[in-house]
């Protein structure tokens, strides 16, 4: 539907302007605001212009996993493995222990998110496949699939494409802690750090959105009853500030916006089922 803020004469104030049958599960603007992207329940992937012109429909198709540019590296079965006094300290520290497999978290939420890169030549799309592994897909501007991500075990729903381009952003969950982890346009890893949680209190946490700012310097995470931001320096995380929400305000993600503004980059406003936090 589009509403007119301000109609001419003659002119509805709500307009119907087409539907989808199996539902939609996600939708964002580019940042020009130029193009729709859309996700439906029929595992289907729609662009259209603003006056909602066709631009490309996609199926979400596993085969897209083999556009993966992740290396499977290892050191093969454990028996054939040299266990004598010195193996350790001739393993490659490059090469990983364990290597992941896209085992699906406990917490998923099973939900679709969609983050535009700053410039809008590029989206990411996060969502299940097969009910068994968490799937990042990239897309140009013109619905060409350009990269998947690599396995991540515990990777949940929330994903912001930080606006300066370089990276975009997840949540990994472990029993001990929850990570925020870095992708590359590519797909693959590039660094994490640890939410600041009670070891306790993990199993009861859960990160209902991640946001970048517009100029890129803080990385709001909200959780259900606060959100924290972060920013980095030399090369380090760093908690700035953590906004408790109002007492009685336990949100879910149905009822949880939040959004940076557009010119001011330090001003969050977080909308909570109906009550305005700024």
């Amino acid at each position: 539907m589009v509403v007119q803020e301000d109609p001419t004469p003659g002119v509805n104030k709500i307009e119907i302007v087409g539907s989808v049958d199996e539902g939609i599960t996600a939708a964002a603007w580019s940042p020009d605001e130029e193009i729709l992207a859309i996700t439906t329940g029929a595992s289907t992937f729609l662009l259209m212009t603003r006056e909602f012109e066709p631009i490309a429909d996609v199926i979400l198709s596993p085969n897209d996993l083999n556009a993966s540019k992740h290396v499977s590296v290892g050191w093969g079965k454990s028996e054939t493995q040299f266990k004598g006094k010195r193996a350790k300290a001739m393993r490659d520290p490059t090469v990983p222990e364990k290597i992941d497999e896209g085992i699906l978290s406990p917490h998923d939420d099973n939900g679709t998110r969609i983050s535009w890169r700053g410039d809008g030549e590029y989206l990411a799309l996060s969502s299940v496949e097969d009910s068994k592994r968490r799937v990042i897909r990239v897309y140009s501007r013109d619905g060409s699939l350009d990269s998947v991500s690599e396995p991540v075990d515990g990777l949940e729903g929330p994903l912001s494409w930080r606006p300066a381009g370089n990276l975009m952003a997840g949540i990994q969950r472990f029993p001990e802690r929850l990570d925020v982890v870095f992708f590359e346009r590519n797909g693959l890893r590039h660094g994490e750090f640890t939410l600041r949680i009670p070891m306790d209190k993990v199993s009861d946490e859960k990160i209902l959105e991640l946001l970048w700012n517009h100029d890129s310097s803080v990385l709001a995470i909200c959780f259900k009853d606060r959100a924290q931001l972060w920013s980095m320096g030399n090369y380090h995380w760093y908690l700035k500030q953590e906004l408790i929400y109002p007492e009685g305000y336990h949100v879910a993600q149905h009822n949880l916006c939040v959004k940076w503004h557009s010119e001011k980059p330090l001003r969050l406003a977080l909308g909570l089922a109906g009550m305005p936090f700024h």
